[in-house]
C-alpha cells in the first residue's frame, strides 16, 4: 500500500525447490519477452435495445482488433444486453451511468491479474474515440518499440502536474536508471549459446538497457492507458504525486514507484530483478499485470531465442515487504 508518507512495495519472489545451479540462467525481462503470452482484457458492450448502425460499427472496429484478429490486441469483445447481466459489478455501472440508455463499453482487467484491487479498468459511453483510446495510443506504440528493440526495462513516467515534484522525480528516476545500466550485467553470452534452442540469428538484441517514457496525465489519446496504470493498486488515483512503472517482457507492468519512493535504492532493485535470472518461469508466480497493447508478439518476435519452456512449478510464492523512501 502506498501513500504520501510511505511507499511499501509486495514483491513476489519465486523459488523451487530445485538447487540454485538448476535456475534459468535467461534474465527475467528476455524470458518474459520470448515466453509470458499478455493476458486478455475483456471488452464488454452492454447494451439495452438494439444497437444502431453507427454502435455495430464501432464494435466491428473492436473486434477487427481483438485477439482473433489479424492485428491482434490482447482482448477479446462481448455484446451482453442489460436484460442478461448477472454480473453485479456491471449491473452496478448500469445503473450509474450518466448518460441516457446508450451502449457503455467496459473495460476489464485479465482473470490473471489478481493483484489489481478491483477487475474494473473503466466504463464509458460507446462511441469512437473511446473505441480508439482501448484499442492503441501513440505511448502505447513507442512502449511496444522499445521493448522489441531488446529494452531490459521501459520506465513510464506519469507526472502529477506540479513542476518541482515532477522535475525531482524524473531527475532521480534518471540518475538511478542510467547508474543500473552502466553498472549491472547479463550473464555471460558463451553461457547462453550454449543452450540447444539459442537463435543467433534472432532479429531481437539481447542487451541491457533501460528506458524512460514520459506519459501527459492531460493528453486524451492516453487517457485509457492512464486508467489502467492508476486502476492497477487501491490508491493510485487519490495521490497526487508523479509515478513511475517499470514496464518488462510483452507489456508486464511490475507496480508503481511514488513520489519520494522514486529513489535509489527502489530503482536499483527492480533493475536487478528485471536483469537477473528467471528461477521462476511461471508468469503468475511474479508480479504485475499485462497492459492491453495492439501487437503480434509472436511474430514480431520470430520465436524463442535463448529460453526454454517453463516447467510445472514446484513451490508457490513468497511475499516480501520491501521498505522504501520516506517523506
Amino acid at each position: 500500500m502506498k501513500n504520501t508518507k510511505t511507499v511499501v512495495l509486495a514483491w513476489t519472489v519465486c523459488t523451487l525447490v530445485a538447487s540454485v545451479a538448476l535456475a534459468c540462467n535467461v534474465p527475467v525481462f528476455r524470458y518474459a519477452l520470448e515466453r509470458w503470452s499478455a493476458d486478455p482484457y475483456e471488452l464488454v458492450v452492454l447494451h439495452e435495445g438494439a444497437l444502431s448502425a453507427k454502435d455495430l460499427a464501432r464494435v466491428n472496429v473492436l473486434k477487427n482488433s481483438d485477439a482473433l484478429s489479424k492485428t491482434p490486441a490482447n482482448f477479446n469483445v462481448r455484446m451482453i444486453k442489460i436484460s442478461d447481466v448477472k454480473d453485479k459489478v456491471l449491473q452496478e455501472i448500469w445503473q450509474k451511468r450518466s448518460t441516457g440508455n446508450e451502449p457503455l463499453l467496459v473495460t476489464l482487467y485479465p482473470r490473471n491479474a489478481q493483484e489489481v484491487p478491483d477487475r474494473v479498468v473503466s466504463a464509458h459511453p460507446l462511441s469512437g474515440p473511446t473505441t480508439q483510446r482501448v484499442i492503441d495510443s501513440p505511448v502505447r506504440q513507442q512502449l511496444i518499440k522499445r521493448l522489441l528493440s531488446g529494452d531490459s526495462a521501459v520506465w513510464v513516467f506519469v507526472p502529477c502536474g506540479d513542476k518541482a515534484q515532477d522535475d525531482a522525480a524524473l531527475e532521480r528516476l534518471s540518475v538511478e536508471v542510467k547508474k543500473n545500466q552502466q553498472s549491472l550485467k547479463l550473464p555471460p553470452q558463451d553461457e547462453l549459446e550454449e543452450d540447444d534452442l539459442f537463435q543467433p540469428e534472432n532479429p531481437i538484441e539481447l542487451r541491457l538497457g533501460f528506458s524512460i517514457i514520459t506519459l501527459d496525465r492531460n493528453d486524451p489519446n492516453e487517457s485509457f492507458f492512464l486508467e489502467m496504470l492508476m486502476g492497477s493498486e487501491p490508491d493510485l488515483e487519490s495521490l497526487d504525486e508523479p509515478m513511475a512503472f517499470p514496464v518488462i517482457g510483452r507489456g508486464r507492468v511490475l507496480y508503481a514507484l511514488v513520489g519520494k519512493g522514486i529513489f535509489r535504492d527502489t530503482v536499483a532493485m527492480a533493475s536487478r530483478f528485471v536483469v537477473g535470472p528467471c528461477s521462476c518461469q511461471v508468469k503468475e508466480q511474479n508480479p504485475g499485470f499485462d497492459l492491453l497493447l495492439a501487437v503480434d508478439w509472436d511474430e514480431k518476435l520470430g520465436g524463442a531465442a535463448i529460453s526454454e519452456p517453463a516447467k510445472e512449478p514446484i513451490k508457490g510464492p513468497i511475499l516480501i515487504d520491501i521498505p522504501t523512501g520516506k517523506k
